[in-house]
């Protein structure tokens, strides 16, 4: 029995080996659209103080050559900072807003993601919420509440960032965002 499993195990991992496609990357030699950008590593320290102009600057310095525009996923911890230093960049901005449980995190990230709609020329929209349905943190009444509450006052088109099977299941949120 043991040599037939071995057997099998082995025949499967073989065919599943020679069956794999092997895809190469594109050649891509004009910018890219769009990138999503957090001025924070994986284990970054930062990420919990607030990120710095300079390390902004330098991030936005390196992939300006690269992309017209960026997405953020935050509005305040030092976010806030992006919109300015991505105009020296001649980069638009999609503006993200975080939202959770954290009712007083979300008015922080509300608030300021509207003033800087107003301040700054380059950004082009406001994503409020980002999977937040997905992970549970709002309801789709609670979030379209908070969206309607951004567009309202908002000088650029809003919208929210959910995974396609949410929008599927909940074909109302298109009706509460304008992209």
């Amino acid at each position: 029995a043991v040599v037939v499993i071995a057997f099998v195990t082995l025949a499967h991992g073989a065919l599943w080996h020679v069956s794999e496609k092997t895809l190469k990357a594109p050649d891509v030699r004009s910018q890219l659209a769009s990138m999503s950008y957090s001025p924070f590593a994986a284990g970054d320290a930062a990420a919990n103080s607030g990120a710095t102009a300079q390390q902004i600057r330098a991030d936005l310095k390196a992939i300006a050559p690269y992309t017209a525009a960026i997405r953020t996923y935050a509005s305040t911890g030092g976010v806030e900072l992006v919109p300015a230093i991505a105009g020296e960049f001649g980069l638009k901005v999609t503006l993200g807003v975080w939202i959770d449980k954290d009712e007083k995190r979300n008015e922080r990230e509300i608030r300021a993601a509207i003033d800087l709609a107003k301040r700054h020329r380059n950004i082009t929209s406001i994503v409020v919420g980002n999977e937040t349905i997905y992970r549970k943190e709002k309801t789709v009444p609670e979030l379209m509440e908070l969206i309607q509450r951004v567009r309202r006052e908002s000088p650029v088109p809003v919208t929210t960032g959910e995974i396609w099977s949410v929008w599927a299941d909940h074909p109302e949120l298109a009706s509460g965002v304008d992209y």
